[in-house]
């Protein structure tokens, strides 16, 4: 018996016992499931560890919308906001909202397989050019300082929600 509670405290098997104990945490954190098969081959399974740690310590508060007082330079956007959905509609209307023409899009070629669309406003900077001339409301949004990028974005229908999504 002495030996059995040996082996099993051994270090090696609480390495594993932890790694299994977030990936636990991880799968019941939220409201959402995967199903068995998909959360052991799922990204958020072998990040678990690390995620646990940044959910545990993190000083963002866990509730899924934040306070907008803690964002006051968004206001711009909160006021503006029909404005800017009247320009995303008409730059998907003209085609400027699409998926990259070829493999240039690194972060968001996934997407794309799955039948995203994007419009850059914001990259890292100052708007772009192209998104100054084609819509000046969502542009103004570069008074929003702390997003150093914003996209105009739709995803393809959602299976739960019955409908586009538009970010």
């Amino acid at each position: 018996m002495e030996n059995a509670l040996s082996t099993l405290l051994a270090p090696k098997f609480i390495i594993v016992y932890v790694f299994v104990a977030a990936a636990l945490f991880v799968h019941f954190r939220g409201r959402d499931r995967h199903t068995l098969v998909k959360q052991l081959s799922d990204h958020s399974t072998v990040m678990a560890p690390l995620n646990s740690l940044m959910y545990l310590f993190s000083a963002v508060p866990s509730t899924p919308i934040l306070d907008p007082r803690t964002l006051p330079e968004l206001k711009v956007l909160r006021d503006n906001w029909q404005t800017i959905r009247d320009e995303a509609l008409g730059l998907m209307d003209a085609g400027h909202i699409r998926a990259a023409t070829g493999h240039n899009d690194l972060g968001f070629n996934s997407f794309f397989k799955n039948g995203w669309k994007r419009f850059y406003v914001k990259w890292y900077g100052e708007p772009l050019p192209s998104a100054q001339a084609a819509c000046r409301a969502a542009a103004a949004g570069r008074q929003a300082q702390s997003s150093p990028r914003s996209v105009c974005r739709i995803a393809p229908l959602s299976p739960r929600a019955g409908h586009a999504e538009f970010g």
